[in-house]
């Protein structure tokens, strides 16, 4: 609903910088691409995340060199992969409860610093030459296991940043964000092993983690928790419990989270084995794994930012339809090139679909789900990363056994088919459609924020960020 002007006691300041709608009904002015980084909250939101996702890319990296410099076995790699995804299918729901009892601010601010941590005792031993296997395999247990904790945070708190017309622009940002860390990360990881070595990239972790942590602090604490005003007494295993039922009992969010799911077990073994792709296949270990690393970044920063161009076509699923199709093409074709640049073209191809499809299952999830279950649900999304080792593990051994080029090309036909049947079937998920929300004068964390100083009542706030679609 259009909100008018605003209540009295509230001045142009308590407002942030505005992006005018009438240049958001063109798609073709790409000035509308970056309307959520007028939002100051969400600026400082996205300046962490950049930070955060940039170590964990060099993390990626380094975790995966070292795996294979001191084994010389793929599979060693689908083990550190399934070290660190193990703990998020565990630990993710309980991260999800967490996430929605307490203030995510503070929990983003507490988990990034753990990982901080995690990466100084990882430089230490890298510099005292004491690293083995098994460091490896502790560290990513630990790191796993506490971003179980940041990640649904880290998703739940979109919503309250942005004003609600703004979602679907803000998780693709947050998504192109992820994936040029990816092109930057991963590149500057594999480019600063050669001239300085594995322990200096993770010392570089370091101050990243350090700096998005920095970042959090300029956050609101207002409108942080989905429990504020809920007097409730709290019940872990009821609230647990609440999270997997509701989730049952509604169909749209059943067959958005299994398709969530799903998905990771093809596209994620394809990125875990390019150190082998790189050595085996290109003769080239530290360069062409950088090459391909960044390369799938490329991709993947060109399709978030094209899903933040289209939030206003309703037909989701159409979108995600597509975003698979060309992910299963695409990786296929990687596979069987034999020439570098070939393969690093066609698998930014794949990535392209692969963010088409991951950022509207994520915007249409963030847009139904109500606030008090919305770190819960999230949870469960994440909790697809720890889902993937059991697509990763039996492709590395596919890889040791027929060879790494086979193994990818026969699971990304396999996903091929899987996608086109699941589709032809779902009529449901065909017809997906999100209605465009109507504009915002506030964001939730704003409205809470003057809430919280007695400009606004709750009422007036509650008006000024409406959460409901636009007609239509």
């Amino acid at each position: 609903m259009r909100s008018g002007a605003l209540p009295p006691g509230v001045s142009a300041e308590d407002q942030e910088p505005r992006v005018s709608i009438a240049a958001l009904a063109h798609p073709g002015e790409w000035r509308q691409t970056f309307t959520s980084l007028a939002e100051r909250d969400y600026a400082w939101y996205f300046g962490g995340n950049i930070a955060f996702f940039m170590a964990m890319q060099m993390n990626l990296i380094l975790r995966g060199f070292l795996a294979y410099d001191l084994t010389n076995s793929a599979v060693a790699l689908g083990l550190i992969s399934l070290t660190v995804a193990f703990p998020m299918l565990v630990i993710a729901p309980i991260g999800g409860v967490i996430t929605d009892w307490f203030n995510k601010r503070t929990l983003l601010i507490i988990a990034q610093g753990l990982v901080a941590a995690v990466n100084v005792v990882m430089t230490f031993l890298i510099f005292t030459d004491r690293i083995e296997f098994w460091h490896l395999m502790a560290a990513a247990v630990g790191t796993g296991s506490v971003i179980s904790v940041v990640m649904p945070a880290r998703q739940a708190v979109v919503p309250q940043l942005v004003p609600q017309h703004k979602l679907m622009n803000a998780i693709s940002l947050q998504m192109s964000g992820q994936n040029l860390t990816r092109i930057v990360g991963t590149g500057l990881g594999a480019v600063l092993i050669a001239p300085f070595g594995v322990g200096t990239s993770y010392a570089v972790t370091v101050v990243l983690f350090a700096a998005s942590v920095l970042c959090m602090f300029p956050l609101p604490s207002a409108g942080m928790s989905s429990r504020e005003g809920n007097e409730t007494p709290r019940d872990f295993r009821k609230d647990l419990a609440g999270g997997f039922r509701f989730v049952a009992a509604n169909p749209l969010f059943r067959m958005l989270l299994m398709t969530a799911l799903v998905m990771p077990l093809f596209a994620f073994p394809v990125m875990q084995l390019l150190p082998v792709f790189a050595k085996d296949v290109f003769d080239a270990p530290s360069v062409g794994l950088g090459v391909l690393a960044a390369s799938g970044g490329v991709g993947g920063l060109i399709g978030s930012l094209i899903a933040a161009n289209l939030d206003k076509v309703e037909s989701k699923g159409w979108i995600m339809l597509a975003g698979a199709l060309v992910m299963a093409a695409c990786f296929i074709a990687f596979a069987l090139t034999p020439v570098l640049g070939l393969a690093a073209i066609v698998i930014a191809a794949g990535n392209v679909g692969q963010m088409l499809f991951m950022t509207t299952n994520n915007t249409v999830i963030q847009a139904r789900v109500p606030d008090e279950y919305r770190g819960r649900v999230m949870s469960m999304l994440m909790m697809s990363f720890g889902l993937s080792p059991i697509g990763v593990l039996p492709v590395t051994i596919a890889a040791d056994a027929i060879g790494v080029q086979a193994a990818i090309a026969i699971a990304s036909a396999v996903f091929l088919v899987l996608v086109i049947l699941v589709f032809a079937f779902s009529p449901r998920l065909r017809e997906l459609r999100l209605s465009q929300f109507a504009e915002a004068e506030l964001s939730p964390a704003q409205a809470a924020r003057l809430v919280a100083d007695g400009k606004i009542t709750r009422e007036e706030a509650a008006r000024l960020t409406g959460r409901t679609p636009a007609a239509g």
